[in-house]
């Protein structure tokens, strides 16, 4: 017990570790958890829930978290729900049944999944993102903080989302008129962008800060201003006399190709 005294009161509370005091609660009988977990206290996990080894769940999560139906049916039955080994779950992050997540990834705060998501493995999830519902996102793509995706877009590998920008599918809204967008590999979107309903954005595009995008953009392009234009190839465009786009050319900091440059890496790919 340690003494805490908070003006003339004394109190004595049992200090425990921090997060990890097997206080978590599990809900149904189909729960597999893999070794080396860790589960932060007051997380509630669901039925059909699998956790892959060495990943840290922390405190105050809801993973598999049921549908609509579940409270008015007594037939429902969650869709399985995957967390992949070596991933990192920040706190209050809830995350619905049918997500599937790979290996490695990492979560801020407050994430929001819905239904049946499928995330590759090393993606990174930041403060307060909202993925709606089947949505499809590749390997090593990085969705930073306040992120809005609707259902069924489809992010590729080594995406770049930065805060505040939305991905939007309603045509006609409200309505059921819907067509989500499709973001190529190693694009990178400023922030604060719209991406309106229905677009595609091609591979290695580069995205400017506070873009309202209305018109698919072709690959290798760079897209700004509101509505977007596209004002240069990526290969010829530069911030302050330097060219540094495509980013993978120059940017190398937890990637693939860290040790080797992504020019190497790209062949190996190739021949594979």
């Amino acid at each position: 017990m340690k003494q805490i005294t908070l003006g003339i009161i004394h109190y004595f509370l049992k200090v425990n570790t921090m997060k990890f005091n097997n206080t978590f609660r599990l809900i149904g009988n189909n729960i597999s958890i893999g070794k080396n977990v860790k589960i932060g206290d007051d997380t509630i996990i669901y039925d059909n829930t699998s956790i892959g080894d060495n990943t840290i769940i922390a405190n105050n999560c809801i993973i598999g978290e049921p549908s609509v139906d579940y409270y008015y049916s007594d037939n429902y039955a969650n869709n399985l729900t995957s967390i992949g080994q070596n991933c990192l779950i920040r706190s209050h992050a809830i995350i619905y049944n049918g997500n599937i997540l790979g290996d490695g990834i990492t979560t801020g705060h407050r994430i929001m999944l819905r239904e049946n998501n499928i995330v590759g493995e090393k993606c990174r999830i930041g403060n307060y993102t909202e993925l709606h519902g089947n949505v499809k996102i590749g390997k090593y793509s990085n969705l930073h903080s306040s992120v809005c995706v609707v259902e069924n877009a489809i992010i590729g590998d080594f995406v770049w989302i930065a805060p505040g920008t939305i991905l939007t599918n309603d045509l006609t809204p409200p309505s059921n008129n819907k067509k989500s967008p499709i973001i190529g590999d190693f694009t990178f979107i400023a922030v604060n962008c719209v991406i309106l309903p229905g677009i595609k954005i091609g591979i290695h595009c580069l995205i400017g800060a506070s873009t309202t995008v209305t018109r698919d953009v072709a690959d290798y392009s760079v897209c700004v201003g509101s509505p977007g234009k596209i004002i240069s190839e990526i290969k010829d465009f530069e911030i302050k006399g330097i060219k540094h786009y495509p980013w993978p050319v120059n940017f190398r900091k937890g990637m693939p190709w860290e040790t080797i440059g992504f020019e190497n890496w790209s062949k190996q790919m190739d021949n594979d």
